[in-house]
């Protein structure tokens, strides 16, 4: 029996994706409240992220907390594998190394950013848990999650647990230490390079 190969399983299961999230933003356009978005992000697990991300770029850009974290799984599902998929298809270094912190001593100034992001991660956190105890206007959760995607996880986490914000709510428990892990599958590829 021979196996599907990868760029075909990859086409199948993004064209699934993006259909079924077209599926799934017209049930939600009808029906305000909508319905979950699991299938979305088991096809985004699976493989079906571009596709699914695609979709939400086409039929559904509005963000709400009820789609938040199937958002968050896309996006870094999307990051992890395109990085598994240029490892699979060989443009990475021979032989590996585990040492991803090289590349923040190489190239300093990747150092210097990711320091400010997470210091600014985490003052946003900070100042939204104020804003939160004294009822006044709070910072957005696209926010929040956008600067923990771009490389302000850690700053994210420590946020969340050292203020005790934003624990009970799946988009940050479970996205943000997503977001760590991508950050370090970046941080690994970037590492292991082949020029």
């Amino acid at each position: 029996m021979k196996f599907i190969n990868l760029e075909l399983y990859l086409l199948i299961i993004n064209l699934l994706g993006f259909v079924v999230g077209a599926i799934n933003s017209k049930v939600r356009s009808k029906k305000p409240e909508g319905k979950s978005d699991i299938a979305i992000a088991i096809l985004s697990l699976l493989g079906g992220s571009i596709g699914s991300l695609i979709s939400v770029i086409i039929f559904d850009r509005k963000a709400e907390k009820g789609n938040m974290l199937s958002r968050v799984i896309m996006a870094c599902m999307v990051v992890i594998q395109l990085i598994i998929y240029l490892i699979v298809k060989g443009f990475i270094a021979n032989p590996l190394t585990f040492a991803f912190y090289q590349i923040l001593i190489d190239y300093p100034l990747s150092l210097v950013y990711l320091t400010l992001i997470n210091i600014i991660t985490f003052l946003f956190y900070l100042k939204d848990k104020k804003a939160a105890e004294k009822g006044k206007d709070r910072v957005k959760i696209v926010t929040l999650l956008g600067l923990a995607f771009f490389g302000g996880s850690i700053g994210a986490l420590t946020g969340m647990y050292a203020l005790r914000h934003k624990t009970n709510k799946n988009y940050f428990t479970i996205g943000v230490p997503l977001m760590v892990i991508m950050q370090l599958f970046v941080l690994f590829y970037l590492s292991n390079l082949s020029f």
